[in-house]
């Protein structure tokens, strides 16, 4: 009889994880959000659409170029040609054209796309927040926020940030000590749409030393709808700063301050959305690429064990799913 897994999570960690063990389990993802995603999702304010998450990514190993080999066969991802502009503060010090050779790959016609396209043939249960899980003698029970139980697992897994992780588990857990440890980094996401683009010699810039770290015309990358819709990522320090700020004042100011670094005024735009991503990156990594406790039957995997990038939360998934394979058979 197959054992089951409850998964916590449905970024790519959530969705790499279960696909890898459910040709030898019984999964069910749980998400708390109405789809599938987490940072690689996209916000659709129609008509403008913003990957307000992961901004693109890179495969440098076998192994993750053959996890997503068909959805490059299928399109599903393609590669991102554009023009990256790299500022100190407000100063352009070059601008960068990254073409094939450079495979910057993107999800089509949305980042979202992969995910959902992956989790096609996985279970995944959504507006589901689990807020506590409990050990009774050998097995696991989920608590939703509406006190519904789910259960039994042998396993839970859980593919959340560090601090959300630690909510859920006990001292008791082996590796609590070290997910204690584990401070992570946040930062502000502001979405603008504009019927009336902002004519730049570029399509993304990276900007060092500034409240601002990044931007993106979201509508340059493969099969996007043409209407503008420019993505401006704060820096981790502004985050930290401003965590108590309102949101029009964070507004206000990420806008200002892209004005001064594309010297030119923002024009009225007929949407504005910002979104806080609390947990973006671990401040220190972790010495390993997951954490288990084979006694217990609990593990956590996550990109901020590697590199808080799309392919890290697939290297840390991946050898969790190999870790927990190793002590079932």
């Amino acid at each position: 009889m197959k054992k089951n897994i409850a998964i916590i999570g449905s970024g790519l960690s959530g969705i790499t994880i279960a696909s890898e063990l459910k040709k030898k389990f019984n999964v069910e993802i749980f998400e708390k959000s109405r789809g599938v995603g987490g940072r690689m999702s996209t916000r659709k304010e129609l008509p403008f659409i913003f990957d307000h998450g992961a901004q693109f990514f890179k495969i440098t190993t076998t192994d993750f170029m053959n996890f997503v080999s068909e959805l490059l066969s299928k399109k599903v991802i393609l590669p991102w040609k554009f023009k990256l502009a790299h500022f100190e503060g407000i100063k352009l010090t070059k601008i960068k054209i990254i073409d094939n050779e450079e495979k910057f790959f993107v999800g089509v016609p949305n980042m979202d796309s992969i995910i959902k396209y992956l989790a096609k043939k996985i279970d995944v249960i959504i507006n589901t927040k689990i807020e506590k899980i409990i050990k009774k003698k050998n097995d696991w029970f989920l608590y939703d926020q509406n006190n519904k139980s789910y259960g039994k697992y042998d396993w839970v897994i859980l593919t959340l940030p560090a601090e959300q992780s630690k909510e859920l588990i006990s001292k008791t857990i082996s590796f609590y000590p070290l997910l204690k440890k584990v401070k992570m980094k946040g930062c502000f996401s502001l979405m603008i749409g504009m019927n009336d683009p902002v004519s730049l010699d570029y399509d993304a810039a990276i900007i060092k030393d500034n409240d601002v770290a990044w931007l993106a015309i979201n509508n340059s990358k493969p099969f996007r709808t043409e209407k503008y819709s420019l993505l401006i990522n704060s820096s981790y320090d502004f985050a930290a700063k401003n965590i108590s700020s309102t949101k029009e004042q964070i507004i206000n100011h990420l806008l200002d301050t892209t004005s001064g670094v594309i010297n030119r005024q923002i024009p009225e735009s007929s949407m504005i959305r910002l979104h806080q991503w609390r947990y973006v990156e671990a401040e220190k990594h972790p010495d390993d690429n997951f954490f288990i406790d084979p006694q217990n039957k609990i593990g956590i995997c996550g990109d901020w064990f590697v590199n808080s990038r799309v392919e890290g939360a697939f290297i840390s998934a991946s050898n969790l799913s190999k870790e927990i394979i190793k002590h079932n058979f």
